[in-house]
């Protein structure tokens, strides 16, 4: 199994883990919520204000006790995890893509990035991004809904809808935002070794490598037909201009600095690989 190969297993394994986990922590919240929510001060099953306001405060504690009981930390943890095996085989990547190049990876102050992406991959899953999507909108809605005087039975029902997967969607609120965090992280992180790589040796080209699906966005589909997969760095700024004017789900961040890191945008599983001569790797 090629190293490229390898990093796509670690990758749909630590996926798996997350898909378990977050499906896991939102069934506790969900039951966790709707029994606290049945402690609150009402009357007739309505909210009323008086005594609430100790209640509310402890809302994110609730939410917190859910989800660490929960698999969820044992699947952040794979992620991390995932980060250490990634190192290597990225390097080995490199290694093989520029079979005439000697390259020197500490020159590259990988272990610098794998220390910094962990800890965007744990801030991701647990802190600032896990408050934004999961935490604050709870903590809002049950504001908005005691001060309303509106029914717990509504309340308990709008948290529930708002956790769990509904009509369309393919997973439950947490694990759709836990899946992005911890592939982009993953596979970030391995482009931001390769982005590394082209600034420190002044690389010439970029192979795009990966395969076109019936939902591939247009630039990836670019990318692979237009230049057979091999994209001249000095074409790379058209290009990234190119995918934010007529593309789709481009990262906002995506620079000629970090195109291997971003590539094709949220979620995309292509690699960026730069090289110096476009057929150089050994087959």
């Amino acid at each position: 199994m090629s190293p490229e190969d390898k990093i796509e297993k670690i990758l749909d394994d630590a996926l798996a883990q997350v898909q378990f986990g977050s499906d896991d922590a939102t069934k506790k919240m969900v039951s966790a919520l709707s029994k606290y929510l049945a402690t609150f001060p009402n009357a007739d099953g309505k909210f009323i204000m008086e005594g609430s306001s100790e209640y509310l405060q402890r809302i994110n504690v609730i939410i917190a006790e859910a989800i660490n009981g929960s698999k969820y930390p044992s699947a952040v943890a794979t992620c991390v995890r995932s980060i250490e095996e990634i190192t290597t085989l990225s390097q080995q990547v490199l290694t093989n893509y520029n079979p005439k190049v000697k390259i020197d990876f500490d020159r590259l102050g990988v272990s610098q990035i794998r220390t910094a992406q962990i800890e965007t991959i744990v801030n991701n899953m647990t802190g600032d991004s896990l408050t934004a999507e999961i935490r604050q909108p709870i903590r809002e809605a049950l504001q908005r809904n005691v001060f309303a005087g509106s029914k717990l039975t509504d309340t308990r029902n709008y948290i529930a809808d708002f956790l769990n997967k509904q009509e369309g969607q393919k997973y439950a609120r947490l694990t759709r935002y836990a899946m992005t965090w911890a592939q982009d992280g993953i596979l970030q992180y391995d482009g931001q070794i390769y982005d590394q790589f082209r600034t420190t040796y002044g690389t010439t080209h970029i192979r795009y490598i990966g395969s076109i699906i019936n939902d591939s966005r247009p630039q990836c589909v670019r990318w692979i037909n237009k230049y057979d997969g091999k994209i001249p760095v000095d074409k790379l700024q058209a290009e990234i201009n190119w995918a934010f004017t007529n593309g789709s789900g481009m990262n906002i961040a995506t620079t000629t600095s970090s195109f291997c890191t971003y590539r094709g945008g949220w979620r995309c599983r292509h690699k960026a690989i730069p090289v110096f001569e476009p057929d150089e790797k050994n087959e």
